[in-house]
């Protein structure tokens, strides 16, 4: 039985140009990688196939530079002339100026840099004591529980700290106001 090399014209649409690459039949999925990078010079790694599948109604997404499908033939991939064949991919200079400006935008900041600016804004600022709000609709007293022989935790100190904190608390203050309330601390 004679084995005939052939030659397959498989049309290639991306990004709404069509391209009409010439194959041999016993060609894997990496030549026609290969050759679709010589026509539109798509990133390896990136380039994506969509072949749609004869049997079924669906497609299949083949890389053809992976190791899974670069050795692949043309036929075990169900690639025949006559067949569009949708290409996903960008071209290295795409991806060039995508890493250069992430490079050049140093307004985004990680957590890690972001926690490091808190820390200094806060070193930077005198220590000021928190203003209590004032009005009819306020904490009115602040005064810790004293157990004679029990250490509460947190402390008396540490925790009218805390009652402080919350008694200047905008959110708390706005939500006192709106249903006309007055906490007694004791």
């Amino acid at each position: 039985m004679e084995d005939m090399e052939s030659i397959l014209n498989i049309t290639v649409i991306w990004r709404g140009n069509k391209y009409i690459v010439e194959m041999n039949s016993n060609a894997c999925l990496k030549d026609l990688g290969v050759e679709l990078q010589k026509l539109t010079d798509v990133k390896a790694d990136t380039m994506r196939l969509i072949v749609p599948q004869s049997s079924k109604k669906g497609s299949k997404m083949l890389s053809p530079f992976s190791d899974e499908h670069s050795r692949l033939s043309l036929q075990e991939a169900s690639i025949a002339e006559g067949k569009s064949i949708r290409m996903m991919g960008v071209s290295v200079d795409e991806v060039d100026k995508v890493l250069q400006s992430a490079k050049a935008d140093l307004r985004i900041a990680g957590f890690d840099e972001e926690e490091n600016r808190m820390r200094q804004r806060m070193s930077y600022r005198p220590p000021t004591s928190l203003k209590l709000p004032q009005g009819p609709y306020t904490f009115s007293d602040f005064r810790t529980l004293q157990i004679p022989g029990v250490e509460l935790n947190p402390p008396a100190s540490e925790a009218l700290k805390r009652m402080h904190m919350l008694a200047a608390d905008p959110g708390i203050i706005a939500i006192m106001k709106k249903v006309l309330c007055v906490i007694f601390c004791k």
